[in-house]
């Protein structure tokens, strides 16, 4: 990929071919002017210099960026009676918006509420290939930073917030390990434990890679609109810290996550009354810092396994001891170079992977913790909805097993959505009902 401007991270191929369109919704109630908005999604994309290019895929070990014709910059605005019904499916037909070839890295589509003008969502669609969803965070909070300019008349940190947007790139893989990995690393103890690290996927969640190729050609014949819950999580938080003052709401959520699969498994799957259940945990490598710099998909895939048994306190417990261990000792790090390297022997997709779903969290704390985040309105909701249509086996392992988003809004309000199923939605609707059980198992008061 010499004279490309865009560095090379062997995992934004294997998105590419996964075919990942995922939408982060923005709920706000207040006074919104949608040219204010347009300007300032047209005017912070086209500075983003990765959006100008594609990706060209030979093979997994054999691609390159190239220079793309125009950018398309789409800006909608949907009237609806019921916004949420039309933010899924915006979800379910998002994949549209790269049909046919289309260049569209990333789309911001107002669903306003017909009977309420004053309710609407801000969705952000981004395709994966070129954004991870911290990535796609940090665009956003840049959209909305010249959207405050412009609506306050802050013409000096409207330039501010366009020389920032020009300054963020895409560091190849091999130089941001280098540079994450500069105050060292014990990667080949780091190796042996992964090799040593029990994994089990007890409830066969996991699809095996012999009957990738029939589930995907069923799978393609429609279109899904995600399964997305919400929760009050403060109970269970209440709870877990009770007895573990340390514990973050991710891990507890993770846990309910757990609790959910396992139970699960005991009553349909003939899971052992003792078992683990293991998942991948998707780890940011870049600090908020290097966030600001660096776009791309700096993200690892590290194993959790969790008895499954345990009260769900001390399941928030490991799982948080698990997250600590993994970033202190730069496992993630060493997780994401061993993917690079597969890449590269083009061993992606030979081997299959015991473990029962995969868990993301895409938390905007600037939007949770900003009580006039969006300039005039207040924040209300960050809920969530993804899909994918793989474009063949090799993008398919990314996505063969539940894939399971977080999402935390003020006052202590969790939205979990889930990717659609290659095998079976039913499956998934199963799996939903589970959690949510564990959930109202533990609400508040």
């Amino acid at each position: 990929m010499t004279g490309s401007p865009v560095g090379v991270i062997n995992l934004e191929c294997l998105m590419s071919r996964a075919n990942i369109l995922f939408t982060s919704g923005y709920r706000f109630r207040g006074d919104l002017n949608l040219a204010n908005l347009e300007a300032a999604f047209s005017a912070v994309i086209e500075c983003i210099e990765k959006f100008g290019h594609r990706l060209h895929f030979k093979a997994q070990d054999d691609f390159h960026w190239h220079p793309a014709d125009a950018l398309e910059k789409r800006f909608r605005v949907v009237d609806s009676d019921d916004i949420d019904a039309e933010f899924k499916e915006q979800c379910r037909h998002s994949l549209s918006l790269v049909d046919e070839g289309n260049h569209c890295p990333m789309v911001l589509t107002v669903i306003r509420d017909r009977n309420s003008s004053h309710d609407f969502i801000i969705a952000q669609t981004s395709e994966h290939t070129y954004v991870d969803a911290r990535s796609a965070e940090i665009i956003f909070n840049l959209i909305v930073d010249y959207y405050n300019a412009v609506s306050r008349g802050d013409t000096r940190h409207r330039d501010e917030v366009i020389a920032a947007a020009k300054r963020i790139t895409t560091l190849g893989s091999d130089e941001m390990v280098a540079l994450l990995g500069a105050d060292g690393h014990d990667r080949e103890a780091n190796i042996e434990g992964l090799v040593a690290y029990p994994i089990a996927d007890v409830g066969a969640y996991a699809i095996p890679l012999d009957a990738v190729p029939e589930c995907l050609e069923k799978y393609k014949q429609q279109r899904f609109a995600p399964v997305v819950q919400y929760f009050d999580i403060k109970g269970l938080l209440d709870r877990c810290r009770l007895k573990y003052p340390e514990v973050t709401q991710n891990s507890v959520a993770c846990a309910a996550l757990t609790k959910g699969f396992y139970n699960l498994n005991l009553k349909t799957r003939n899971g052992p009354d003792e078992h683990i259940i293991s998942f991948k945990m998707l780890s940011d490598l870049l600090s908020p810092e290097l966030r600001k710099q660096y776009s791309g998909n700096y993200i690892a895939f590290v194993p959790v396994s969790v008895e499954g048994n345990q009260p769900i306190e001390d399941m928030a417990k490991d799982i948080h001891d698990r997250i600590r261990h993994f970033k202190e000792s730069k496992l993630d790090l060493t997780i994401f170079k061993l993917t690079e390297e597969a890449v590269d022997a083009a061993q992606v997709g030979t081997a299959n992977d015991p473990l029962s779903f995969v868990v993301t969290n895409w938390n905007n704390y600037r939007f949770i913790n900003s009580p006039e985040y969006l300039h005039g309105c207040q924040s209300l909701r960050h809920q969530s909805g993804v899909n994918i249509e793989p474009k063949d086996t090799l993008g398919a392992v990314l996505v063969n097993r539940p894939i399971l988003v977080i999402n935390m809004s003020p006052n202590h309000e969790l939205c979990l959505s889930f990717f659609p199923s290659l095998r079976s939605e039913d499956e998934t609707l199963e799996v939903a009902e589970h959690i949510r059980d564990v959930f109202h198992q533990h609400r508040a008061g």
